[in-house]
């Protein structure tokens, strides 16, 4: 009995990880249009950091009909490609399931994530694939 008591603990211990993998905040929005309302027709997801101006480009339906964003953000969206001008609308989770007539307004989206303190980060224009980053 005491050599499958070592065999099971030497076992164990082969199995158990080297060390443990870091979890960190995600500093990246995600933006999902729909070409239809009630999130029907999915077009396309756009990943980009906070503050950045992110072009959206209409989906086959001519406008969007739907729209959603990370949990933890808000998102001003305008009718330029570029930011500018005012503020068509405002959306954040659970998203928009029905843009009407903003949906041709669907030009580009700023949108900004709340940091720890509470407060908000500003809006800026590359687009960048997500990164999670794990120490192993």
């Amino acid at each position: 009995m005491q050599l499958f008591k070592a065999y099971l603990l030497t076992a164990l211990v082969l199995v158990a990880p080297v060390s443990t993998a870091t979890i960190q905040k995600r500093d990246t929005v995600d933006v999902f249009i729909w070409g239809s309302t009630s999130f029907q027709d999915y077009t396309e997801t756009y990943t980009f950091n906070p503050g950045d101006c992110q072009a959206i480009t209409a989906p086959a339906s001519g406008s969007v009909g739907s729209a959603t964003v990370d949990e933890n953000a808000t998102c001003n969206v305008y009718a330029s490609s570029d930011c500018s001008g005012g503020v068509a609308g405002t959306f954040s989770a659970p998203g928009i399931s029905d843009t009407g007539s903003l949906g041709s307004k669907f030009g580009s989206v700023s949108c900004t994530i709340p940091d720890s303190s509470g407060s908000a980060t500003t809006t800026s224009s590359a687009v960048s694939e997500p990164t999670d980053v794990c120490d192993a």
